[in-house]
């Protein structure tokens, strides 16, 4: 599902009526440019919403809204969230879907495959572990990923459609060789709680993603909330009116 919201001004041939000398394409031009700016208003209040609400917001995160500009023959514009992933991650539309909707979140491309070769039962996701190393926003480093993939191989390719380069395979058998082991405990093994662990060269495991069941997030988003018509109408009434001030002054001077 897209979060998206459409910007719109309708009655322009009543406009047109009222406004002297103003052609067809001036009108829908000068119409075109206020849908834009109120789209940009917009966007930038649904960005400063989500800066706000979510936990430590990463830079992709932090560009998530993007914009179709309206063109006099499109007399429409869309605030959307962009919908651009990195190999293995979901992408702004995905991830904030949750936040926006409520309910359970999406299950991630490495989850999947864990689920398609059998690792992990479908219901569960994957969280950091108590092991893992993590950056600044408290995930796991992409770094980890792709030596988790890349030492798991050929067990979890299936359902993880990824292209390793080669410097990053490099990385992980280097690891591999310094005894750096990644390796799954499945759910109800009996014996550790269920995840991807790494056994270092000293022979200790450490939890690098743990197997959790999944769960419901509560809405924190109100990106596309009915309320924001009534501020969306008014600003598009002030752009409306700013872009044909504009165009008359162009008008004006050409004369």
């Amino acid at each position: 599902m897209s979060i998206s919201m459409n910007v719109k001004i309708s009655g322009l041939q009543q406009l047109k009526a009222e406004l002297a000398g103003f052609s067809d394409r001036r009108l829908r031009a000068a119409t075109a440019t206020a849908i834009t700016r109120t789209a940009k208003h917009l966007a930038s209040d649904w960005q400063k919403e989500i800066d706000t609400k979510i936990d430590r917001p990463t830079p992709m995160t932090k560009s998530a809204v993007r914009i179709e500009p309206a063109r006099a023959n499109k007399l429409s514009a869309t605030v959307a969230l962009k919908d651009v992933s990195r190999s293995g991650s979901l992408s702004q539309n995905d991830y904030l879907q949750q936040h926006e909707l409520g309910g359970s979140r999406l299950v991630k491309k490495f989850e999947r495959a864990l689920i398609a070769s059998g690792a992990m039962p479908q219901g569960y996701i994957t969280v950091p572990g108590k092991g893992a190393d993590r950056n600044g926003f408290g995930n796991v480093p992409r770094s980890t990923i792709i030596a988790v993939i890349s030492q798991l191989g050929t067990d979890f390719s299936e359902g993880y459609q990824q292209t390793i380069s080669k410097d990053a395979t490099k990385r992980a058998k280097s690891q591999a060789r310094h005894g750096k082991r990644y390796f799954v405990m499945p759910v109800n093994n009996g014996r550790v709680s269920p995840g991807v662990y790494m056994r270092g060269a000293d022979r200790n495991m450490k939890m690098v993603f743990a197997f959790k069941r999944v769960v419901n997030y509560s809405r924190k988003l109100t990106l596309q909330d009915a309320a924001k018509e009534s501020r969306v109408q008014a600003i598009a009434a002030q752009e409306f009116d700013r872009a044909i001030s504009e165009s008359m002054a162009r008008m004006r001077s050409a004369k």
